[in-house]
């Protein structure tokens, strides 16, 4: 007669065995989403909101073009700017296949423009993402840009 309590005993605690295991493995899974350091993170944002909002007051934001026939990127700086060497990079983001990402130096010839050949650019969506900085100061210009 005690068979029936002792199945019962063991098929709870299996249950909760099971829950338990299944309780410990999400938690220790979700670990790597939780940052370690929210205070390093805000500070990147921040200076992240900083270099787009110097950006935005400049009287000239740099002009990014893209010409098809060509396949080459023009990327034109105020003369103010380009007289203030600034140094960089252009990265050229393509959200659909984050490994045809292309990343340039910035290096203005002639003072202030830059111009980037570009062959067999795939079709579609890319980001044009301009990073430098000018006398100290570090600035942020984003642009899409379709190929067609």
């Amino acid at each position: 007669g005690k068979l029936w309590m002792w199945s019962l005993i063991t098929i709870i605690s299996m249950f909760i065995l099971f829950f338990a295991s299944f309780a410990i493995w999400t938690f220790q899974d979700d670990v790597e989403l939780v940052y370690d350091n929210y205070y390093d993170k805000d500070v990147v944002f921040e200076q992240q909101i900083r270099r787009v909002e110097r950006t935005d007051a400049l009287a000239i934001k740099p002009a990014v073009n893209y010409f098809s026939q060509r396949e080459e990127l023009t990327l034109k700086f105020s003369p103010a700017m380009a007289h203030q060497n600034p140094t960089g990079e252009v990265l050229l983001f393509r959200p659909a296949d984050l490994h045809k990402d292309r990343l340039f130096p910035l290096d203005l010839i002639g003072d202030s423009l830059q111009t980037i050949k570009l062959p067999e650019m795939d079709k579609g969506l890319w980001r044009v993402k301009l990073s430098w900085t000018s006398k100290g100061l570090e600035y942020f210009y984003e642009q899409a840009l379709m190929v067609k």
